[in-house]
C-alpha cells in the first residue's frame, strides 16, 4: 500500500490532478495521430521513405521549440496551454476531412504534422513547466514521472481504440482522425478548472528572446550531467521512434500484413509500458534511477534487434512488448532525472531543448525510410540497435566521470538524499567549550532538596 501511495503521491494535489488528466487526454489525441501519419502515408504510396517524409513535419519542434521554452518561462501557463489545445483540435478535424474526401497528399500530410509539431513545441514546455508550480519540490520527481506515465497510458488508449475501430468496424483513417478530436472537448474545461494561471516573468525582468533562448542552452551545456542526459535523450528519441517509421512497411513487406496493423503493435508497446511506468514512478527519486536508465537503454536495443529478427508475425507481437516497454522506461527515467536536476526558473527552456529531439527525429525519419527502401527494414533496425548500444556506452562513461558532481542548489535533486549525485556533506558540529566545574547551587543541590521536601509536605497540613 505504501508503494502504491508513493507511486501516485502527486495526484493527491488537486490542480496537478486536473493537469494530469488533461495531459492524458490531449496526449492520447497526439499519440493517435502520431501512429496514423505513417500509416496514411504508406497507404498513399507504399513506400518506407514516404512514411518518413510525412513525419518530417515534426521538424517544427526543432525550429520553434526553443522559442516555446522562452514563452513558457516568460508568460502565464494557462493561456498557453489552452491555445495549444484548441489549435490542434482544428488541425486534426481538417486533416480527417481531407482524408475522407480523398484530397490528402504527402505534402498536405507533412503540413499537418508541421502545424501539430509547432503547437506541441508550445504546449509541451508550458505544461511541463507548470508542473513545478503545482506540486511541492519533494514531489517533483514523482510528478515528472507521472507526466511521462500519462504519455504511455495515452500510447495504450489511442492506438488500442483506433485498432478496435479499424478491425471491428472497418473505419478508415479519415474518420479516425475526426474522432481523435473528441478528447479536446473535455480537456479544455479541465484546464479552465485549474486554480490560477501560473507565474509570469515581470516585464522589467525580461530580456531579448534570443538571449533567454541561448541562456537555456547554456544552462544545459555548462552542466555535465544535464548535457549528457540531453544528448542521450535525443539519441533515444531518434532511434526509438524509428520503429514508428519502419513498422508499417515491415508488416507489409516482411509479414504480408496490412500496414494498419501497426496500430496493434503500438497498442502492445503501450500496454507493456504502463506497468513498467507504474513501478518506476516510485523509484525515480532514489539511487536506482541511473542504473535503471542504462539497463532500460540496453533492453531497448535488444527489443529493436528482436523486432528485426522476428521470423513470423506472432513472434513480432511478443517481442514488440520488449521494445515498447524499454523505450518508455528509458524516456521516463531520463526526463525525470533531468528535470529533477534543473532549477525551476529554467524549466520551460530546458524542456523546449529536450523536446527539440522530436524535431530532429522528424529530419531523420525520412533517412531511416530511405535506408530501409535501399537495404530492407530488418537490416535498418539492426543499425538502429547498434546506435542505441553505442550511445548507452558513451552515456555510462560520462556518468562515471561526473558522478561525484553534487546536485546544484535550488534543484529538487539537491533536497533529495541520494539522488543524482552525492549530497554535500553535513558540516560537523563545532565542539562546545567545556565550562569549569563549580559547586552546585543550593537551589539544585540534592541535599537541599531532601531538606526542603518535608517542609513542602507539611505545608499542606497547616490549618487554614
Amino acid at each position: 500500500m505504501n508503494r502504491l501511495r508513493d507511486t501516485f503521491a502527486s495526484l493527491a494535489v488537486r490542480d496537478y490532478r486536473l493537469l494530469w488528466i488533461g495531459s492524458l487526454m490531449a496526449t492520447t489525441a497526439f499519440m493517435t495521430t502520431f501512429y496514423l501519419v505513417p500509416i496514411v502515408a504508406y497507404e498513399i504510396t507504399g513506400s518506407y521513405a514516404a512514411s518518413g517524409f510525412a513525419q518530417a513535419g515534426m521538424v517544427a519542434q526543432l525550429v520553434l521549440g526553443p522559442f516555446g521554452g522562452v514563452i513558457a518561462d516568460r508568460y502565464k501557463k494557462k493561456p498557453l496551454v489552452l491555445g495549444s489545445q484548441i489549435i490542434p483540435c482544428a488541425i486534426i478535424v481538417v486533416t480527417g476531412i481531407l482524408i475522407v474526401s480523398d484530397s490528402i497528399t504527402i505534402p498536405l500530410l507533412f503540413g499537418s504534422t508541421f502545424l501539430m509539431g509547432g503547437t506541441f513545441s508550445l504546449m509541451g514546455p508550458a505544461r511541463q513547466s507548470w508542473v513545478v508550480e503545482l506540486v511541492p519540490q519533494r514531489l517533483l520527481p514523482n510528478a515528472v514521472a507521472l507526466q511521462n506515465m500519462s504519455i504511455n497510458i495515452a500510447a495504450v488508449i489511442g492506438p488500442a481504440l483506433a485498432a478496435i475501430l479499424v478491425v471491428s468496424m472497418g473505419l478508415n483513417s479519415g474518420i479516425l482522425y475526426m474522432l481523435v478530436a473528441v478528447p479536446f472537448v473535455i480537456v479544455i474545461p479541465l484546464t479552465l478548472m485549474i486554480s490560477g494561471s501560473g507565474r509570469a516573468t515581470p516585464p522589467e525582468e525580461r530580456k531579448a528572446m534570443a538571449t533567454e533562448m541561448l541562456a537555456g542552452l547554456t544552462y544545459i551545456t555548462r552542466r555535465p550531467n544535464l548535457r549528457s542526459l540531453w544528448l542521450f535523450w535525443t539519441l533515444i528519441v531518434v532511434t526509438g521512434f524509428a520503429l514508428q517509421t519502419l513498422v508499417p512497411g515491415l508488416l507489409d513487406q516482411e509479414f504480408g500484413r496490412s500496414e494498419s496493423e501497426a496500430l496493434i503493435i503500438g497498442t502492445i508497446w503501450g500496454v507493456t509500458a504502463l506497468p513498467i511506468n507504474i513501478m518506476l514512478a516510485g523509484m525515480v527519486g532514489g539511487r536506482w534511477a541511473w542504473p535503471l536508465l542504462f539497463l532500460s537503454a540496453l533492453a531497448l536495443a535488444g527489443g529493436i534487434w528482436l523486432t528485426a529478427w522476428s521470423p513470423v508475425y506472432a513472434v513480432l507481437l511478443i517481442v514488440s512488448a520488449i521494445a515498447g516497454g524499454a523505450r518508455s522506461a528509458v524516456m521516463l527515467l531520463n526526463q525525470a532525472i533531468m528535470m529533477t536536476n534543473t532549477r525551476p526558473e529554467y524549466f520551460g527552456r530546458v524542456i523546449s531543448w529536450v523536446f527539440m529531439a522530436f524535431g530532429l527525429q522528424g529530419i531523420l525519419a525520412p533517412v531511416w525510410g530511405i535506408v530501409a527502401d535501399s537495404i530492407g527494414g530488418r537490416e535498418t533496425l539492426h543499425i538502429v540497435g547498434l546506435v542505441v548500444v553505442a550511445g548507452t556506452i558513451l552515456m555510462a562513461l560520462s556518468r562515471a566521470r561526473n558522478r561525484r558532481i553534487p546536485p546544484e542548489p535550488g534543484t529538487a535533486a539537491y533536497s533529495i538524499a541520494g539522488f543524482g549525485g552525492e549530497q554535500p556533506p553535513e558540516p560537523e558540529p563545532r565542539p562546545v567549550p567545556s565550562e569549569p566545574r563549580t559547586a552546585p547551587s543550593p537551589a539544585i543541590s540534592p541535599l537541599f532538596a531532601a531538606r526542603l521536601a518535608p517542609v513542602v509536605l507539611m505545608e499542606g497540613q497547616k490549618p487554614r
